[in-house]
């Protein structure tokens, strides 16, 4: 008997939780790593950011609504999350 179902609820928890182990471990790396500027960092570390680089802000008067995201994604997030999906389809 399984203890989780495969829905698509749990993949994406798998999915978030691989992407935040792989961020820990790639700030980890970058704690420890030698040097500022060595293979490391520039190989699994250097991140891009996808989204909105300033919010889009709706002022009503009344109330004000502010919308935006921004992702995150290196080597090291990219890593956890297939690492999630794997440990997803062993359950």
């Amino acid at each position: 008997m399984a203890l989780l179902q495969r829905t698509p609820g749990v993949l994406f928890l798998f999915v978030l939780g691989g992407g935040l182990f792989g961020g820990f471990l790639g700030e980890m790396l970058l704690f420890f790593s030698p040097s500022p500027d060595g293979f490391l960092k520039n190989a699994f570390l250097k991140s891009y950011q996808i989204g909105m680089s300033t919010p889009l802000t709706i002022d009503l008067f009344l109330m004000t609504f502010t919308l935006g995201f921004t992702i995150r994604v290196n080597l090291m997030i990219l890593l956890g999350i297939l690492l999630g999906v794997y440990t997803y389809k062993q359950i």
